[in-house]
C-alpha cells in the first residue's frame, strides 16, 4: 500500500512539474497566434488580450512564469531569437518595456511584464 501511495505521489510531482508553464530556452519557439513570422516561447499560453486601437490591428497576451522579471526586463535569448526570425528591432522607438520590430513593412510590438506579455501587430509606424 506504501508502494502504491509513493508511486502515486510521484506521478503527481512529475504531472505538476511537467506541466508549469516556466520560461526556458530550451523549450524552443512557436509562432505567435496573430503573426506566424514572430517567435512566442512555445510553452507560453494564452489569455485575453488587450482590446485593440486605432495603432493596434492585432493583439494577443500570453501568461509564462519567468518571461519578465519586475522590470519587465525579458530574457535575452528571447529577444536573439527574435532577431534570428528575421525581425529588426527599432531601437530608438522603444518605449519602456515595449519593444518594436519590423520585417517586411509590418511593425509588431512586445511588451513584457513579469509573468505576462503582450504581442502586437502595429496598423501603423510607432512614430506616428
Amino acid at each position: 500500500m506504501k508502494q502504491l501511495l509513493a508511486l502515486l505521489f510521484s506521478m503527481g510531482v512529475l504531472i505538476v512539474a511537467g506541466c508549469s508553464n516556466v520560461y526556458s530556452q530550451e523549450d524552443g519557439y512557436r509562432m505567435a497566434v496573430i503573426n506566424q513570422g514572430f517567435p512566442v516561447p512555445k510553452n507560453a499560453y494564452e489569455v485575453k488580450p488587450e482590446d485593440c486601437t486605432d495603432e493596434i490591428s492585432k493583439a494577443a497576451k500570453y501568461k509564462l512564469q519567468g518571461i519578465g522579471d519586475q522590470d519587465g526586463n525579458p530574457p535575452a535569448h528571447y529577444l536573439e531569437t527574435i532577431e534570428e526570425w528575421g525581425w529588426t528591432e527599432l531601437v530608438d522607438e522603444r518605449r519602456g518595456t515595449i519593444h518594436f520590430y519590423e520585417k517586411n513593412g509590418k511593425i509588431m510590438s512586445l511588451n513584457i511584464h513579469q509573468d505576462v506579455f503582450d504581442v502586437f501587430e502595429m496598423t501603423s509606424n510607432p512614430e506616428s
